[in-house]
């Protein structure tokens, strides 16, 4: 491992073949019933085996440790479990000699993917580098299993992220190799006793389970599996009380619904009703609309024959006001010329009057002279003041100076 430009640099490791693997079918069942109940929750363990005499990788048991860390994407168990498994193995081979029986040893590593499928996942591929790097010419497999759909993938090497195989592998143990195992296992129980059920919840025999089993070792597969059934069987009665609960509100809410139901038919009704209304009077409506669309049209009919009216009604008008403008003007100038008829007929009266009074005036005492020029104040409204003698009177008379020489008349 070495640093460029500031960046770690692993060595990379040395190109060695990828062995063929044996995995015990039994061990997938077994993983699958006691990780099942688990549900979505990821569990990890170790497989051990040994390396058989045609070079194959032989995964025969197992067993799953405490998890520090799971959840449904991920897992993992304290690297202790590595150096006891590893004691595990010493132990077996020192307790069952034989320079002709394979050497046990860690041979895998087995995990799960509850409900997401087979394949490695980014941190699967660094981990199985890892323990791959670990081992003497990197022998090591790791397994997928998926207990809810019941699939499952044995894969050689991390470079294949998706490239697996089935675990389908037979073989048979010499008795020699089978007490190996036997005593490999009984080290694991002594370990699960002292250390309890927390620390090494479940050890997984493989084929070995029956022998077991018939020398009276504990069964953790079946117990777990007993206890899924009764957490079944418990959560199926919990299912069942929601059930009911469920039908009972889905029951109300069906009555509440037809309550519902029957207000939407109700309005739906008054709704139709409103809609008949509504077409009833559009019908009017549209009638009535035809009939101003008839009146229009006999309108617009009439239109050309009223403009031709009007158009007769304006010349006619126009010929009338020409007509009245000069009826004005003749009658104006007829008045004109009565008027000054009048004024010249007023004036010729005066002036008449004028002389009479002029001959008269020669008569008159100065008395009487002074009465006619108050007379004729009165009559000019003081616009003449007669103060002259008898030959200058010679101020335009009324008809009350008029009067007054009649007056004057009757005393001669």
């Amino acid at each position: 491992m070495g640093k460029k430009n500031g960046k770690i640099k692993f060595a990379r490791a040395e190109k060695t073949e990828d062995y063929p693997a044996v995995v015990c079918t039994d061990i997938i069942g077994q993983t699958e019933a006691f990780t099942a109940p688990r549900g979505r929750l990821e569990m990890g363990g170790l497989l051990l085996g040994h390396v058989d005499e045609k070079g194959n990788n032989v995964a025969v048991c197992g067993f799953f440790p405490k998890q520090t860390e799971e959840s449904s994407g991920y897992c993992e168990f304290n690297g202790m479990y590595n150096a006891i498994a590893a004691a595990a193995c010493d132990y077996a081979n020192d307790m069952v000699k034989g320079e002709q029986i394979p050497k046990l040893r860690i041979i895998g590593w087995i995990h799960t993917h509850p409900d997401i499928g087979i394949f490695l996942s980014g941190i699967d591929v660094d981990t199985f580098r890892m323990l791959r790097n670990q081992c003497q010419n990197r022998r090591f497999m790791a397994v997928v299993v998926d207990p809810l759909r019941e699939e499952h993938g044995v894969f050689l090497t991390e470079r294949k992220s998706r490239d697996f195989n089935d675990a389908d592998g037979m073989f048979s143990l010499n008795q020699e190799l089978e007490g190996r195992y036997h005593a490999l296992l009984d080290r694991l129980r002594i370990i699960q006793k002292e250390r309890g059920l927390d620390f090494l919840p479940c050890i997984l025999p493989g084929h070995l389970r029956g022998k077991r089993n018939a020398m009276g070792d504990r069964d953790d597969i079946e117990i777990e599996m007993r206890k899924g059934f009764f957490q079944l069987k418990k959560q199926i009665g919990q299912v069942n009380s929601d059930s009911n609960k469920t039908i009972q509100g889905a029951k109300q809410s069906i009555t509440s619904l037809q309550k519902q139901l029957e207000m939407i038919r109700k309005e739906n009704r008054e709704l139709k009703q409103k809609t008949n209304d509504l077409v009833r009077e559009k019908d009017h409506a549209v009638h009535r609309l035809e009939k101003l669309e008839e009146r229009l049209l006999s309108i617009e009919k009439g239109i050309p024959n009223l403009k031709e009216k009007l158009s007769e009604l304006n010349k006619s008008m126009s010929i009338t006001r020409t007509e009245s403008e000069r009826t004005i003007r003749t009658i104006q100038q007829e008045i004109k010329e009565s008027q000054l008829r009048s004024k010249a007929e007023i004036i010729e009266g005066v002036r008449s009057a004028i002389r009479g009074a002029r001959m008269k005036a020669k008569k008159y005492t100065d008395e009487q002279l002074e009465c006619i020029r108050e007379d004729l104040r009165f009559i000019t409204n003081g616009k003449r003041d007669i103060t002259t003698s008898k030959d200058a009177l010679l101020i335009p008379r009324t008809i009350k100076i008029k009067v007054q020489e009649n007056k004057l008349g009757n005393k001669d």
